[in-house]
């Protein structure tokens, strides 16, 4: 007896597309948790610039005995380095005297769906108090 070799091998259509729904299935659920886990490793971004700013305010007081509200004094730029925060401001602190203590504020942008993220700003004062906004202010980075 004389085999056929005429045998079709591959893949049907259904299970072509089976496999297709189940990847679809599994880049729907991946993809906002990777989206989610890329806008907390930006979240840096935005802590970084507000530690540059106070290490420039140190310097500016250590030369001229006060701090200052105006971040063009200092030499500080209102805009974090990846450009996810901005609007950075100087406040007088918890002191009242913008002499003595500062606040430093900085927003998210809504630069590649930053602004999706839980955490909307970062404050820091010349006490070393770091928080965060989360819909109301919160002590701590994250």
């Amino acid at each position: 007896m004389i085999k056929s070799r005429n045998k079709m091998r591959g893949f049907t259509l259904v299970e072509v597309l089976i496999a297709i729904a189940i990847v679809g299935i599994l880049a729907a659920i991946a993809y906002p948790q990777y989206a989610d886990s890329v806008r907390k490793g930006r979240r840096n971004d935005g802590m970084s610039a507000l530690l540059d700013a106070a290490q420039k305010l140190d310097v500016y007081r250590a030369r001229t005995a006060s701090y200052t509200q105006d971040p063009a004094e200092a030499n500080i730029g209102t805009t974090s380095p990846n450009g996810y925060y901005d609007g950075l401001a100087i406040a007088p602190g918890a002191c009242g005297d913008i002499t003595n203590c500062y606040s430093i504020e900085i927003n998210v942008t809504t630069k590649d769906g930053q602004n999706e993220d839980d955490v909307v700003a970062y404050r820091l004062n010349s006490a070393g108090v770091k928080e965060r906004n989360e819909g109301g202010w919160t002590e701590g980075w994250k």
